[in-house]
């Protein structure tokens, strides 16, 4: 079993590695360099890539090897695989010198080594640092090269930290000083994913969270605090990778998504499991949020402009409207540099912190609660934030958009909360969400409505004073319908 941790890093890693990194260790070092030719293989139907399984020939310095890695498991960017290598006298793949225990009783080795064929490769160039220190021995590969098939790349950049031995906690004491003085971010996308992608020709696409954590009933506190946060970072990966490979600006959005969920999680838990190791965690959160609040102009740019939202009748027609709000856009993307954020050495401390928790478990040693089941929480946690977002709605009166806007951050702290746990409760939760969640889409249109009345004193638009009196009813009917809905989900009976 290989336990390592992935950073994908940017141009010039090596010379900070040796420059900057490598003379701050009381350390062995020991470095070596070679180039390294990988053809990975598979079936027409991708029988070992649907297993979660990668297989590979290996070519350095005229010597072959063959390569499985099964199925392991990845926290936070832990990566955690069982791997068989096996010497070969050519570059001939043969999956029957393989222990027959590693496939499993439905997988006919003969007649799928018949059916492998290349599917793409890997070219790189392997600097390998071998570090021992009094804590154990690490050992730090750096890969520049690419995946090719035929004419299509994509390109490696990326250090793997493999540890040989001691604790994982030396892995992650190199990753954070690497962090220190270049950019790195945690990464969970194999070279092999890399090769899949290529194969199958599609563009990776912005994902949404889903309706709800996955929970187990007899889950502890602790296992309900380590999912959260394992979702949110590869959450967080996930869209910091797209956005890097695609510039797709919609990606950013679920950056932030991944943030207010990972600090949401370590706020629900905090009490429980208390941890200066959380404390400290939860402070460097705020500040990145901060960072990120430029995030709801460019999601209020992207409500205007979409051709299927609330608005697709009339902003997009406009041309010129259009075109101000793209000019926006582009603005705040140069004004906030995106990608400086997500290399940030704050980004990269979050992330490789947040992922040291699932490993080290510091509570364990400061608080007794983390073995209690979660769901014997869960019923407090969200009456608690329930009630509180229920004492900022007024029974009686209505509501506009002012005093919307201002329960916003209440109303997506419950929702969040309901996310983490409402798994507990598959069996009677219904459709409690729904008139809530309705309720915050209606927040982000009138923040989109709000933008727009902005916009106008800057941007000329054809017949103004209708498009204005327009605008006045979009108001007033999205206020009519969150009513409705906030009268539904004010009424309706609680899950939990």
């Amino acid at each position: 079993m290989e336990i390592e941790l992935k950073l994908a890093v940017e141009d010039g890693a090596l010379a900070s590695i040796e420059s900057d990194f490598l003379p701050t260790l009381d350390a062995s070092v020991a470095r070596t360099e070679k180039a390294v030719f990988n053809d990975y293989y598979d079936t027409p139907d991708y029988t070992l890539g649907k297993r979660r399984m990668g297989f590979r020939v290996r070519s350095t310095d005229g010597q072959f090897e063959q390569t499985v890695k099964t199925q392991g498991q990845v926290q936070g960017g832990l990566h955690q695989r069982p791997e068989y290598n096996l010497a070969l006298s050519s570059p001939v793949p043969d999956l029957t010198r393989f222990p027959k225990d590693i496939w499993g009783d439905d997988f006919d080795v003969e007649a799928i080594g018949r059916r492998l064929s290349k599917l793409f490769t890997t070219h790189f160039t392997r600097t390998q640092f071998d570090i021992k220190t009094d804590a154990g021995h690490v050992e730090l590969v750096l890969d520049i090269g690419e995946v090719s098939r035929g004419d299509n790349t994509l390109p490696i950049q990326e250090i793997e930290l493999e540890l040989k031995s001691g604790a994982p906690k030396l892995l992650f004491d190199i990753a954070q000083g690497l962090a220190k003085v270049m950019p790195v971010r945690l990464s969970n996308i194999t070279k092999a994913a890399r090769g899949y992608q290529l194969v199958q020709g599609a563009r990776p696409n912005v994902q949404s969270l889903p309706k709800f954590l996955s929970l187990l009933a007899d889950d502890t506190t602790e296992a309900g605090f380590c999912k959260a946060i394992e979702c949110a970072l590869a959450h967080w990966q996930y869209h910091q990778g797209l956005f890097l490979q695609t510039q797709d600006a919609k990606a950013l959005t679920q950056v932030r998504e991944a943030l207010l969920l990972l600090m949401q999680s370590v706020s629900l838990y905090l009490p429980v499991l208390q941890s200066d190791s959380l404390l400290v965690l939860h402070k460097k959160l705020l500040s990145m949020v901060q960072q990120w609040s430029w995030q709801k102009d460019l999601i209020s740019i992207h409500q205007l402009r979409s051709k299927k939202g609330a608005f697709c009748k009339r902003v997009p027609k406009n041309s010129q409207l259009v075109n101000y709000l793209l000019g926006r856009r582009e603005g705040l993307l140069l004004a906030y540099k995106p990608k400086e954020l997500l290399l940030s050495s704050l980004s990269s401390d979050i992330q490789l912190s947040a992922s040291r928790l699932l490993i080290e478990k510091p509570w364990r040693t400061q608080t007794d609660g983390a073995q209690i089941p979660v769901k014997k929480h869960a019923n407090g946690w969200l009456s608690q934030s329930w009630q509180t977002l229920m004492q900022s709605l007024p029974r009686n009166g209505k509501m506009d958009a002012v005093k919307y806007l201002s329960i916003e951050i209440l109303l997506k702290q419950s929702l969040l909360n309901g996310f983490l746990l409402g798994d507990l409760f598959a069996d009677s939760r219904g459709h409690f969400r729904a008139p809530w969640l309705d309720l915050l889409q209606g927040i982000e249109e009138l923040k989109a409505l709000a933008f727009l009345k902005d916009a106008m004193h800057e941007c000329e638009v054809d017949d103004p004073l209708d498009f204005q009196k327009w605008m006045q009813q979009k108001s007033e009917s999205l206020l009519a319908v969150m009513e409705r809905s906030r009268e539904i989900a004010m009424d309706a009976e609680v899950y939990w």
